[in-house]
């Protein structure tokens, strides 16, 4: 196994593996990866939807994504296809998955199938990074905080309206997204590692609880402006046969939408229901 840092504060590529051959002994090196670096990139696989399974449940158990339906015979898997005459992607803002959920997951497998020539990376930022970097007064005015964090948030058009615009999934109770509401820490603390790291998104947190949106909205802001500044962020570069995992608890991610004319089609995997504390 040949671990290659992407960045200094997060990311690694990861060589010389066959996820469906690791020993025990590779799986707990490839964890500790998970832990120190949050993004792996684990180049040149041949996955297919069972084995995107097996790999998911080395990491936590399988979610369900409440607004797409699974692909035939793996409902937890959801494929991601931009095709050429479309302009608008999934994933394209700042956000750690479905933080309007009581228990999102604890990390994400996203699995290249079709790339296009150049373009479609995915940026990720460290959370934690960003925590540590607040000044101690900053600190201690958010650890007490918790975020109300809501599927039907209007930035970005929101769940429902971001799902009417791509046409190749499958969409499934997406006029429910308003009823997906939950509260969580907006500084949340690692359960395997110890570290604290930033839990609020522009794109799903609408306020602080006790607070207005008003009076939450600049806090938000600049949350969202500082979390994802160049030196704590990575950049993913995909080919068809790459695995990222990433861990939702201390990471952001944005799907840049420089593509179009091309295709682009993925398969995405959500596991480790847990709640964030």
């Amino acid at each position: 196994m040949r671990i290659e840092p992407l960045a200094g504060a997060l990311g690694a590529d990861i060589h010389g593996v066959d996820l469906r051959r690791l020993t025990d002994a590779d799986w707990r090196e490839l964890h500790a990866a998970f832990l120190r670096y949050c993004v792996l990139a684990i180049r040149d696989q041949h996955l297919e939807p069972a084995d995107i399974m097996e790999v998911g449940a080395r990491f936590g158990e399988p979610c369900f994504y409440p607004f797409v339906t699974g692909i035939d015979g793996f409902p937890f898997i959801f494929e991601v296809v931009k095709e050429e005459a479309e302009t608008t992607n999934f994933g394209g803002n700042w956000h750690s998955d479905t933080t309007y959920l009581e228990q999102p997951p604890l990390g994400t497998l996203l699995y290249a199938v079709e790339t296009p020539s150049h373009g479609g990376d995915t940026l990720f930022a460290s959370t934690a990074a960003a925590y540590e970097a607040l000044s101690p007064a900053m600190r201690a005015l958010l650890d007490p905080l918790v975020g109300v964090n809501s599927a039907a948030l209007k930035h970005g058009g929101g769940r429902h309206q971001m799902h009417k615009t791509i046409n190749a999934m499958k969409l499934h109770d997406i006029e429910a997204a308003g009823r997906y509401e939950a509260e969580h820490p907006v500084v949340r603390t690692h359960p395997e590692t110890g570290r604290k790291s930033l839990y609020v998104s522009r794109s799903h947190t609408t306020r602080f609880r006790g607070m207005t949106e008003e009076e939450s909205r600049p806090v938000v802001e600049f949350l969202q402006a500082h979390q994802t500044r160049p030196e704590f962020t990575c950049r993913v570069r995909w080919s068809p046969g790459t695995l990222t995992v990433w861990d939702n608890r201390c990471t952001q991610h944005n799907a840049v939408n420089d593509y179009h004319g091309q295709r682009r089609r993925m398969r995405r995997l959500t596991v480790g229901p847990q709640k964030p504390a």
